[in-house]
């Protein structure tokens, strides 16, 4: 692990990623959480999320999925799994699932989102007012 607490292939996938070099970002993720594996789960978590979010915004839905799904799994096992982290990982799962899946299980997701990132503030003290927002509007938007 890096001096910020991450591993340090998720420190320059990340740059890469703000660079725009999508593929760069995404090999690095990928190996990533392949180093990680059996330990650092929540940043093997982090990782695989991450990747999965490059694998959306490059067409890849279905590899999108498995990637949030294996994600959160991982977040699962944890206990407790932090809450922002629980919430991170739900919020693009219910914006794929508004894209791809089911707009009944996107407002689901929403929902949990919401309700991690109410703990997460709690917890945290941080102001997540955007991301309450945005949960709302989705919620909404989505309510028959």
């Amino acid at each position: 692990m890096g001096t910020t607490g991450r591993h340090p292939l998720i420190d320059r996938a990340y740059r890469l990623r703000r660079e725009g070099d999508r593929r760069g970002a995404l090999a690095l993720y990928a190996e990533a959480a392949r180093q990680l594996d059996g330990g650092y789960i929540a940043a093997r978590a982090s990782a695989m999320r991450h990747a999965a979010d490059l694998h959306e915004e490059l067409g890849e839905s279905d590899a999108a999925w498995q990637g949030y799904q294996a994600a959160w799994d991982l977040y699962r096992s944890l206990a407790p799994a932090p809450d922002l982290d629980v919430a991170n990982c739900r919020r693009p799962m219910a914006l794929w699932q508004a894209r791809h899946g089911s707009p009944e299980t996107a407002q689901a997701f929403w929902r949990e989102a919401r309700e991690a990132y109410e703990k997460a503030a709690m917890a945290t003290g941080l102001d997540l007012q955007v991301a309450f927002d945005e949960c709302d509007r989705h919620i909404a938007g989505l309510t028959p």
